[in-house]
């Protein structure tokens, strides 16, 4: 029993001296890939520039002239390696990731790094995008449908309110007593109501700005989407910021919010329809070799003859739409405020 114990501490030494020994190994192994990694990505950030530089002088050659058939066959054969045909996938997360913009430096910071190398880290975070837009425009299509039927509902229970007041006004106790049951209700729906809306509006907010920042981050990892198209996220969220700052009792406001209700439902409609084609058309140019793996499906995006059939007058006449409501809001505001001051005539 004396020899075991007595080789105990001897064995744990000798454990401890074997874990330091290959601790040692495993950081210069580290420390090497991580030197390599660097030198990578500085050498891919170089070559894509030039990628980009030579496209530019092999379009200036003569057309049809048998140099620049073969530098623009090269060039796109190197293009399909940078898109993921070589044995290392996309290449895109290991280029030089530009600097955040001021709408990542307010939310993140200047120093957070939000790029992945892996390209299967960087296809989660695509499917994560994915999966949180369908969900939230099933809520921006059914927040305002039943925000619409609620609106309804006050209506009919504030002019059944008045009828039964007035029939108070002949002498009944037991109208009396419906009455006061229906503008209690009344009453509740007309508290709870505005509220509701506000909620809804909050909601856009948050949805705006998280559509902003996974595509800043998707952006950031390879992806080409639109400039212009996470700027009119950031557009709608100022509308959102002063929609909320108007007096939801005020006329104008009433009529802004069920036409506004009305548009948000029909764009909740026409989003979902337009997410679903663009996503089938992205699949098609993906296997062509015409878009990145990590491109998402977004407004910019193109589809086929039948979808532009499909898409052109659901979104035109969305435009249409905005604008009358926009007009005719502004045409309210301008009378309730004149009336106010005495200077309706």
């Amino acid at each position: 029993m004396s020899g075991p114990t007595k080789d105990a501490p001897a064995a744990v030494v000798m454990e401890a001296r074997e874990l330091e020994r290959r601790l040692h190994t495993v950081s210069g192994r580290v420390a090497q890939l991580d030197m390599n990694l660097r030198t990578c990505c500085e050498d891919l950030t170089t070559i894509h520039a030039s990628l980009a530089r030579l496209k530019r002088t092999a379009a200036a050659l003569p057309p049809g002239s048998e140099a620049r058939t073969a530098a623009e066959h090269s060039l796109y054969q190197a293009q399909l390696v940078m898109k993921g045909a070589g044995p290392a996938g996309a290449l895109d997360g290991y280029l030089k990731p530009p600097p955040h913009g001021a709408f990542m430096r307010l939310f993140l910071g200047a120093a957070v790094d939000v790029t992945s190398q892996r390209q299967e880290s960087r296809l989660k975070i695509k499917e994560e995008y994915y999966s949180f837009r369908d969900k939230a425009t099933l809520t921006y299509l059914v927040w305002p449908l039943l925000l619409l039927y609620l609106n309804r509902q006050r209506q009919r229970r504030l002019s059944a309110g008045a009828v039964e007041f007035g029939g108070v006004a002949g002498g009944s106790a037991g109208t009396s007593v419906g009455a006061g049951i229906a503008g209690g209700g009344s009453e509740l729906l007309l508290a709870v109501f505005p509220v509701l809306v506000q909620m809804y509006w909050v909601w856009m907010l948050y949805f705006y700005a998280a559509l902003a920042l996974r595509e800043n981050v998707l952006r950031a990892n390879g992806s080409t989407i639109r400039k212009w198209w996470i700027n009119h996220h950031y557009y709608s969220m100022g509308m959102c910021l002063t929609v909320l700052t108007m007096d939801v009792q005020s006329t104008a406001c009433l009529n802004y919010m069920v036409r506004f209700l009305v548009f948000t439902a029909l764009q909740g409609g026409v989003m979902i329809v337009q997410n679903r084609y663009q996503r089938f058309r992205l699949y098609t140019r993906v296997a062509m070799g015409k878009a990145s793996p990590m491109d998402v499906a977004g407004g910019e995006m193109g589809g086929n003859t039948g979808q532009l059939k499909l898409l052109y007058p659901l979104l035109f006449g969305l435009q249409v739409m905005q604008f009358y409501f926009g007009a005719s809001v502004l045409v309210s505001v301008a009378r309730e405020h004149c009336g106010g001051w005495g200077l309706g005539g």
